[in-house]
């Protein structure tokens, strides 16, 4: 929840900065990111990070067709009621550049989120089925070396776990496109580096893209870095 307060603090700068008595309200022009919601609502998120919902003043049947979640876009907008999130009336819209979720800022994402809001992101399952290569890597032995970078400590090992790891990280079909979930650690091989996994939400990920890991497959590595990844 503190997330949500720093923003509510922030919402009042503007709030206050936008106040005058009502016969001096005129239309004004923000610039930010469009932010598209599952329940089909529009928000603008400001370079501050507060985040507008857009109420529509215009007849259209889809007022944001052809326009993304991370557009940068400036709107005509009218008063901003004191709320979390804050809303206007929208007049008018343009498109300044393309964006994508990205561009949004993190913590207005995650602050929206916990209120109910969804954004339809970075919703991970377990794999059903393991998601590998048709032609596999094979032919590597036990002396094989891994590194696991864990908590900002590297471990070394070497042996069964060693090719299990190995195994399951460079035969991934890395067909999908990355999300925003950070990895929890990182994979070193000797047939390929950089592996970010993430096994809260069961992927790996590389240079080429991102692959879900199957519910076994996840489970075996946290054996693994249970045998191999201690201090001391």
């Amino acid at each position: 929840m503190k997330r949500i307060g720093i923003l509510i603090c922030a919402l009042g700068v503007l709030l206050s900065a936008c106040a005058a008595p009502a016969a001096e309200l005129e239309r004004m022009e923000t610039e930010g990111r469009l932010l598209l919601a599952e329940n089909d609502s529009a928000l603008l998120v400001t370079e501050e990070g507060i985040p507008m919902v857009l109420s529509v003043q215009e007849d259209g049947n889809d007022p944001w067709a052809g326009y993304h979640s991370g557009d940068r876009v400036r709107v005509t907008h009218d008063g901003v009621n004191e709320t979390y999130p804050a809303q206007t009336g929208a007049y008018a819209w343009e498109r300044l550049e393309e964006g994508t979720l990205n561009d949004v800022p993190e913590e207005t994402l995650a602050a929206l989120e916990e209120l109910g809001w969804d954004f339809g992101r970075d919703i991970h399952t377990p794999a059903a089925e393991p998601q590998t290569v048709e032609n596999p890597v094979t032919g590597y032995c036990g002396n094989t070396a891994t590194e696991v970078t864990l908590d900002g400590e590297t471990y070394s090992f070497w042996g069964e776990d060693s090719v299990a790891l190995t195994d399951i990280v460079i035969n991934l079909a890395y067909t999908e496109e990355v999300c925003r979930c950070l990895p929890e650690f990182t994979v070193d091989t000797e047939f390929g580096d950089g592996y970010g996994v993430n096994l809260t939400e069961s992927y790996v990920r590389c240079r080429e893209g991102q692959a879900q890991l199957t519910a076994e497959q996840a489970e075996a590595i946290r054996g693994i870095l249970e045998r191999n990844c201690k201090s001391g």
